[in-house]
């Protein structure tokens, strides 16, 4: 099958939208064209000389990784030098490049989440939730035969989206007193007369950056000359925001440290692990953060983690997990984020079902640190 590049950032972005990235990260398309279509895409952790020579090999259209490729401003595309040389082939041969970086870590079904099931973790929550959205509940008073109209402006206009619904609004009804003064146009009533009206209740849950556009499209579709409403703030986002670094969840059976590791040696396809820190008699419950997650010791001591695991462990990381009385595995960079080609392949197969293009994984794809 094929599609337009747009359609997979669209799905993508559905699942890590740009926004969730951090600020000194760069994500998104970095090569090509949104309109190109694709019919073949190639999947990889880091995007090198030999990942862009097998996409051109196996003629792919579409090079998807996790690491940025152009992270910082380039000064000069000559290519005397080789990323200079990779951007030159990957024009070339038409061959766009997309990255889905620190938003795919931070994303409630990412990375971190992915690796969370493949640890066999239950009960999994993020473990620094962060940019949680600020949510409203919208009320508005309607005359009755009005109720339908105005349900759907909410619903249209983003309100009333929980999970995956929409158009979710609570109806009750009630009676609206009101005397229009002089100068007032009223819809009902007369002037100076106190006039009693059957109304309905509105009531809708409504993201802070959808209100103000909300409320302006309800009052240009309100019969009444002045909508009555009410704006009260909501905890909703903080309680259920499910982006941040790193996820938290508990094991379905105890198990002791030695078989704790061999456990993640076999499901995480190590040949070995670093450790740090004081090693706990029995593990429940387990903190995991993709790439290099020493900063997350203290928060994984803090939420009850028997064991975290990360990557790029450095000396006074391990001391620093020995002083917070917490074991710290390292699983490598490179082992905790190869998953990640897995992790695209699932999103893109589900969202585009049929209709999605083949989906290969780079061979050439390598980690960078040898052990000898």
């Amino acid at each position: 099958m094929s599609v337009k590049l747009n359609q997979i950032i669209q799905i993508i972005e559905t699942h890590a939208p740009e926004k969730l990235a951090e600020d000194w990260d760069n994500v998104g398309l970095q090569v090509g064209s949104r309109q190109q279509i694709i019919k073949r895409i190639l999947l990889t952790l880091d995007i090198t000389a030999e990942v862009v020579d097998e996409a051109v090999k196996k003629q792919a259209e579409l090079i998807i990784a996790h690491h940025p490729f152009i992270f910082n401003g380039l000064k000069t595309l000559s290519t005397d030098w080789e990323k200079g040389q990779i951007i030159a082939q990957l024009i070339k041969n038409d061959v766009a490049v997309y990255v889905a970086h620190t938003n795919l870590d931070k994303a409630a079904r990412g990375l971190n989440h992915y690796l969370a099931e493949i640890m066999g973790l239950e009960k999994i929550k993020t473990l620094e939730p962060s940019n949680p959205t600020a949510y409203y509940k919208l009320v508005v008073f309607t005359p009755v035969e009005a109720s339908p109209k105005i349900i759907e402006v909410l619903g249209k206009n983003g309100a009333g989206a929980i999970g995956d619904y929409d158009y979710c609004t609570y109806r009750s009804p009630g009676t609206g007193t009101f005397r229009p003064l002089e100068g007032a146009q009223p819809f009902i009533g007369d002037l100076n007369k106190l006039t009693s009206v059957s109304e309905d209740r509105i009531e809708a849950i409504v993201a802070a950056p959808d209100l103000k556009n909300l409320i302006a499209a309800l009052k240009r579709n309100h019969p009444y000359e002045e909508m009555a409403y009410d704006v009260i703030a909501l905890e909703n986002g903080g309680l259920i925001n499910e982006n941040g670094l790193g996820k938290i969840g508990v094991l379905s059976q105890p198990m002791d440290a030695a078989d704790f590791i061999a456990n993640t040696k076999e499901r995480l396809g190590l040949v070995a692990l670093r450790g740090a820190g004081k090693v706990p008699d029995i593990v429940r419950r387990v903190a995991i953060c993709s790439g290099a997650g020493a900063d997350m010791i203290g928060l994984a001591k803090a939420k009850r983690a028997d064991v975290l695991i990360t990557g790029d462990l450095k000396h006074h990381d391990g001391q620093r997990a020995l002083e917070n009385n917490i074991w710290v595995l390292d699983a490598g960079h490179y082992g905790t984020e190869k998953w990640v080609t897995n992790c695209f392949q699932q999103i893109l197969t589900a969202g585009l079902a049929d209709a999605c293009p083949e989906v290969i994984v780079a061979e050439t794809a390598r980690d960078f640190i040898v052990n000898y």
